[in-house]
């Protein structure tokens, strides 16, 4: 059987509360850089592309990855539009990776995880985005955009199995005070941020499982809900 080559990745993530870019070359990620930011991720996500690409081309890339939500509308935004900026001018394929499954990977770094994976992402408003995945990061559950308090109804099955639920995600301390106390989970040890890392690690394993996430088309913001943006107001 012909080996196949680790494929070399340029990864990004401006899609939450941080901001990262990393370089995947011969299995391992090579480069990082990662900063926790609510706001500003337009100006500091070229300089981090820069910074981990010191040394190479674009031309030695296979493919650009990038997290396509849910997340921040703005910072969604930006990191796509980067992605396809540097694709279409290198001519390299997109790699679009859930937000969600971005973190549960994560989570699979920081815990020992039997059960299933709840991520809980904050939306800056009252409600919080949702999905479960199984520890193979298959998603038993879409995504969704609910309150706290509708977490424990939404999701009855995975509350009483034999290994606990592990949640994660930066909206996990709004989310675990509603939980009833009999409720069989643990709070993951990770940040709950989602890490350029980590993505490139997922796009890498996509890529060789010859999975259909890889294509020259444009990659797709997922919002879940309406992003709040209002039109400005026009003084009359």
């Amino acid at each position: 059987m012909k080996k196949v080559n680790p494929p070399t990745i340029l990864a990004l993530d401006s899609a939450g509360g941080a901001c990262s870019a990393a370089l995947f070359i011969n299995g391992e990620v090579s480069r990082r850089e990662w900063v926790a930011i609510s706001r500003g991720h337009a100006e500091i996500l070229m300089p981090m592309i820069s910074s981990v690409m010191i040394g190479y081309s674009y031309s030695d890339l296979d493919a650009i990855a990038v997290t396509v939500g849910p997340g921040s509308y703005t910072g969604l935004r930006i990191g796509i539009a980067v992605a396809r900026g540097l694709a279409l001018a290198a001519k390299l394929k997109i790699i679009s990776v859930s937000s969600f499954k971005a973190i549960a990977r994560g989570a699979l770094i920081t815990d020992e995880i039997n059960g299933p994976i709840l991520v809980a992402l904050d939306t800056k408003r009252d409600d919080l985005y949702i999905q479960t995945l199984d520890n193979n990061l298959v998603p038993l559950t879409p995504p969704a955009c609910m309150n706290p308090e509708e977490v424990v109804l939404a999701f009855p099955e995975i509350w009483f199995l034999e290994y606990p639920v592990v949640i994660v995600g930066d909206a996990v301390s709004r989310l675990v005070p509603v939980l009833p106390k009999n409720h069989n989970f643990i709070v993951s040890e990770g940040s709950g941020l989602a890490d350029a890392a980590i993505v490139a690690a997922e796009a890498a394993e996509n890529i060789l499982l010859g999975s259909s996430v890889m294509d020259q088309s444009p990659p797709r913001p997922v919002y879940i809900r309406s992003p709040d943006v209002s039109p400005p107001q026009v003084n009359s």
